[in-house]
């Protein structure tokens, strides 16, 4: 067939195929979008669990560059927490009414657990940098989708923080 030949034909998309090609790529958008929640909602897990692990950097930061000590209150009622400047009973190692208050964060509404291993549900950075003792704080969030839990270990004598995720 030559060029002018072929460029005259009026053979073209019927209408009876262009509505196949749309209903098969809406049944792979519509297989899609299950997979794109459960991501959106481990994306918001992550990004919520590194705050954590930013505020406790921050807190560690601020007890070696000011030489006093700062922590982390984790509150479990309203899963939240408190970065804050230990002032009031620095010999506790824990915060109490009266320690000056830096920031305060809650978390997302998907979250349903938020707990340390410690009694008082602080870290408390020294001078130095390190803790009393190893901490870990656990977040555990639950939606229809998934069920996600982190744990973050802060270890005493470096203050340094590993992390750990598993969803199930």
């Amino acid at each position: 067939m030559m060029l002018s030949q072929r460029i005259k034909s009026k053979k073209g998309m019927t209408i009876m195929e262009l509505l196949i090609a749309v209903v098969i790529v809406g049944i792979v958008a519509a297989m899609a979008v299950p997979r794109f929640q459960i991501a959106y909602e481990r994306i918001k897990f992550r990004a919520a669990n590194r705050e954590i692990t930013s505020k406790i950097r921050l807190a560690r930061s601020f007890a070696v560059s000011t030489k006093s000590q700062h922590g982390v209150y984790f509150d479990q009622a309203a899963l939240s927490y408190i970065l804050f400047k230990d002032v009031v009973n620095t010999g506790a190692m824990q915060f109490d009414a009266g320690d000056s208050i830096i920031s305060l964060d809650t978390l997302p509404a998907v979250f349903s657990f938020l707990a340390t291993d410690e009694i008082n549900n602080s870290i408390v950075f020294r001078s130095n940098g390190s803790t009393p003792g190893t901490v870990n704080v656990v977040t555990l969030a639950v939606t229809p989708d998934i069920i996600a839990v982190h744990q973050h270990t802060i270890l005493a004598a470096t203050g340094r923080i590993e992390t750990m995720s598993a969803y199930y």
